[in-house]
């Protein structure tokens, strides 16, 4: 590493599971980039004076953002690109020449290509999505421009699943979206593809979002927890012989944007 390194950071709390960091270092020794990206763990009670900080060293560049901070830390920027600023939701930020602080989300889209690009099909499909926060925003209102047949949202903060409802609505008035309570006994059968956007699976014993024995033989199971890879509800979907999606595709399918965005390249 040399004075002239330029440093980003990947912000979460908490820190373990997440992959940007190595990744990214990764492709800046690959491609030659005087560059790294280190883990940056933060509580949400400090994130104000983390951003405050980070403003004042000329050398750090910007940073991806996690859980749980993609929605607080929009409230931090100075700019929002159009993604961020319509789902109030930010997965990267850079600082410009002025240390303005400018955010996007690429999650959504991230989402949708990593999906894709593992051959699975999105169109005409009933999708089901757990939570409603973040990373839940940006690949609902995704899907909403994929042509889905249906969206079922459930979280236990059904406020938190309406307000996501009026988003998706937004770009797609036509959608047939439906709200359910994570408490109340939901149908899972009638839906081709599930996603777990909750923290459910971070954690060693942490309770599995849903009952994949409750979905169809024909669902795909996706997660967009990257560590570990293989979350319990993935082994359980596996095990029961459903199609899974990991969580892993969701970052390496945003390089080229996230790249682009922070002019890498």
């Amino acid at each position: 590493m040399l004075g002239s390194t330029k440093i980003y950071g990947c912000l979460a709390d908490p820190i373990d599971h997440v992959k940007a960091p190595t990744i990214f270092s990764s492709i800046f020794k690959e491609k030659n980039i005087d560059a790294v990206m280190i883990p940056i763990h933060v509580n949400k009670d400090n994130l104000e004076n983390v951003i405050n900080t980070l403003k004042k060293i000329k050398n750090f560049q910007g940073m991806t953002v996690t859980i749980p901070h993609k929605t607080s830390i929009a409230k931090l920027c100075d700019y929002l690109e159009q993604d961020a600023e319509f789902t109030q939701s930010v997965n990267w930020i850079k600082f410009d020449k002025d240390r303005k602080l400018i955010a996007n989300n690429f999650d959504g889209q991230g989402f949708v290509n990593g999906f894709l690009a593992q051959n699975f099909l999105i169109k005409n499909k009933n999708v089901c999505i757990f939570g409603a926060g973040g990373a839940a925003v940006s690949i609902a209102c995704s899907l909403a421009n994929q042509n889905i047949k249906s969206l079922k949202i459930i979280n236990r903060n059904v406020q938190k699943a309406n307000e996501l409802m009026k988003k998706v609505k937004v770009i797609n008035k036509n959608l047939s979206v439906e709200v359910d309570k994570y408490e109340n006994n939901f149908s899972l059968y009638d839906c081709n593809i599930i996603i777990n956007a909750t923290s459910l699976g971070l954690h060693k014993n942490d309770k599995l979002p849903f009952d994949v024995s409750k979905t169809s033989p024909d669902a795909v199971i996706a997660d967009i927890i990257m560590q570990p890879l293989e979350t319990d509800l993935l082994k359980k979907a596996l095990d029961l012989g459903r199609s899974v999606h990991y969580g892993k595709y969701m970052i390496e399918s945003q390089i080229d944007l996230a790249g682009h965005f922070l002019d890498l390249w």
